[in-house]
């Protein structure tokens, strides 16, 4: 009896090593797995697009972690496969010119698992090559702690081969979280993705021919076009802003309709022309753009009166702005800036005005740094046509950049 015990036990402890060595071999055959995985990407029309190839379409992945990309082009139907990736989560952006058209489209939050492959279709829509009013730049970091936001400035560059004119176009800065820590996307509460909504809103003066640009000349519309070199400690860090074509004041209109306005921050500087002030909602007393701000530039045919403004409340607020809609077919272009690199899901304006998002930093810290974000000029057309074009891919991701001083007229001719 006694041997029988000891061979049952003997057995156990068998067993029990068998078990042992089998859970140290599966270990290291998990191990040996390597943490990648594929990705594979459709690209396919808009609808209403016909004969447009999608042949050898630039695609490109950037991991939304440490912002590395890879690019590769699509095959005779549109699929471009990426094997053997880092898992993680994605955004691919899509970007193809030719001597007629840019093809361009963005998918964001795209994840890849462990020896997994995924699959993901993106849409692009097709934008001419004719050109037009474009915005270039767009300032709001602010230089300083003494000048704050007050020398921000928007720039409109003439991409076309003959001058145009601004008067009676719309600036417009749209209302949103911009994807900081508590953020909720516009679009959650506001639904129709056939309007953006602006905060504030002006119009430039003119009765038509008062505000030429000439092809690849800029105007620059300026928060106050005051000198912020004068007496400043250090005036390589900041901007002269009196060379902007048009300024924006608005305490003589808050007065008129019984508000207050803020001579803190607004200036009027008599040689320079104002905008004219089209709408400013009651959550502040003087124009202001966002920092980061997402701007659209509205065609000068919209109209607009108090039908178009609509009620915004935030979740979990109390508080109610009144923002005006802007309908997404009187934009004529739109940027859309976020806080952050991983910002995508705040998007304030819909993919048909701009395809991505762009932003200052990667973490976002951005406030009083003297960023800007700046429209890259599209090398090859430039080329050919022997005059600066501007990227202009409907795809901020794709168009801009982020610099380190503003660079106000920097592509004049």
């Amino acid at each position: 009896m006694k041997k029988t015990i000891l061979k049952q036990l003997g057995l156990t402890k068998l067993i029990a090593l068998f078990l042992l060595i089998s859970v140290i071999v599966s270990c290291e055959s998990d191990d040996d797995i390597p943490n990648l995985g594929n990705l594979e990407i459709q690209v396919t029309l808009a609808s209403g697009l016909s004969d447009i190839s999608l042949t050898d379409i630039d695609v490109a992945i950037t991991q939304t972690i440490d912002n590395s990309t890879l690019t590769m082009n699509t095959d005779a139907n549109g699929l471009a496969i990426f094997s053997d990736i880092s898992v993680g989560t994605y955004t691919v952006v899509i970007s193809h010119s030719t001597d007629d058209y840019t093809l361009s489209g963005t998918a964001n939050n795209i994840v890849v698992a462990r020896q997994e492959t995924v699959a993901a279709t993106v849409e692009v829509n097709a934008v001419n090559q004719d050109g037009g009013l474009v915005i270039k730049e767009i300032y709001t970091s602010g230089s300083g702690y003494v000048t704050l936001f007050k020398d921000s400035f928007i720039e409109i560059f003439n991409n076309s081969a003959e001058t145009l004119y601004a008067d009676g176009m719309y600036i417009a800065n749209l209302f949103g979280d911009s994807g900081t820590t508590g953020s909720v996307s516009v679009y959650s509460v506001l639904t129709d993705e056939n309007y953006v909504y602006t905060d504030v809103m002006s119009q430039i003066p003119g009765t038509g021919t008062d505000y030429p640009v000439a092809a690849g000349k800029s105007i620059v519309i300026a928060l106050n076009a005051i000198n912020y070199k004068e007496a400043s400690a250090n005036p390589d860090g900041e901007l002269d802003n009196t060379d902007a074509t048009l300024e924006h004041y608005s305490i003589d209109w808050l007065e008129a309709q019984g508000r207050t306005g803020n001579s803190f921050f607004e200036f009027d500087n008599p040689a320079v022309p104002n905008m004219t002030n089209t709408y400013i909602f009651e959550g502040t007393n003087f124009f202001r753009l966002s920092t980061p701000g997402s701007i659209v530039l509205v065609s000068g045919d919209a109209t607009f009166d108090t039908s178009a403004i609509v009620d915004y409340t935030k979740p979990g607020s109390t508080t109610t702005s009144k923002l005006m809609k802007i309908s997404i077919e009187n934009v004529v272009d739109g940027v859309d800036i976020l806080d952050n690199s991983g910002a995508a899901d705040y998007k304030r304006m819909p993919s048909v005005i701009d395809g991505g998002f762009t932003y200052l930093t990667a973490d976002g810290a951005i406030s009083y740094t003297g960023l800007s974000n700046r429209r890259k000029i599209d090398e090859v057309a430039t080329a050919r046509f022997g005059r600066t074009i501007l990227l202009d891919t409907n795809n901020s991701t794709v168009d801009f950049e982020a610099i380190a001083f503003p660079d106000k007229y920097g592509y004049n001719n």
